[in-house]
């Protein structure tokens, strides 16, 4: 499984709509609802060459109303699935909702 089908999978079974990277103008379900993107590869480097290769998912959660349980909830199935997670929420004037964020590198083997 790969880094983002597990993160959209590990999302959805908590019941939440998801989409990757965003939703087309307008087709965005009433929140909460989660986008995910891979936010950059993290590097390793050993004796200058680069030794592996992970990749940094970032995923946002939107609420109308910030909902600690179900931050929480996400946050422990992520932190379940692939280890240490940062977060940080936010409101958004432009969307009028809360944004909580969501960054962790994925550092199990990808498979082929």
């Amino acid at each position: 499984m790969s880094a983002m089908s597990e993160t959209y999978a590990t999302l959805t079974e908590l019941g939440i709509p998801g989409r990757f990277e965003a939703y087309p103008v307008g087709k965005a379900p009433a929140p909460p609802f989660f986008i995910y993107s891979v936010d950059d590869n993290g590097e390793f480097y050993t004796d200058n060459i680069t030794f592996a290769r992970f990749p940094r998912m970032h995923v946002e959660l939107f609420e109308k109303v910030a909902d600690p349980a179900l931050e929480t909830s996400v946050r422990d199935a992520l932190e379940g699935a692939f280890g240490p997670v940062e977060q940080v929420g936010s409101w958004s004037q432009s969307e009028q909702c809360h944004i909580e964020q969501y960054d962790f590198t994925y550092t199990k083997e990808e498979e082929s």
